[in-house]
């Protein structure tokens, strides 16, 4: 799993991949800097027979940076100088990790 891990950290560590964030649990405190990936990928509902698309933000992070994520904590992304940006997501549901324990998966809205 060493291998594994070493994989995660040069990925999160790419700035073509990630970025840096302020975590705040709960949305409050001044706030941990972390590397978080975002994702949007479309997903697909099904309603009374129609396929419908619905735009979602998923936000991964390590977990050797963050032990314990839950529901309302917040991510505050940072600009290239390291200043606050003003772009905050909001975990809105219950995370997840991978199969191998060394990611956070978490669905997010912008707040």
């Amino acid at each position: 799993m060493e291998f594994f891990s070493s994989a995660i950290d040069l990925i999160f560590a790419d700035d073509s991949m990630a970025r840096t964030a302020l975590y705040r649990s709960q949305g409050e405190g001044g706030g941990l800097l972390v590397r978080v990936i975002l994702r949007s990928p479309d997903a697909l509902q099904q309603f009374n027979g129609g396929r419908f698309r619905q735009d979602a933000m998923f936000i991964d992070m390590r977990v050797s940076e963050v032990p314990e994520l839950s529901k309302h904590d917040t991510f505050e992304l940072l600009a290239d100088d390291g200043t606050p940006s003003g772009q905050v997501y909001e975990i809105t549901g219950e995370p997840g990790r991978d199969r191998e324990h060394l990611i956070w998966q978490g669905e997010a809205a912008s707040l």
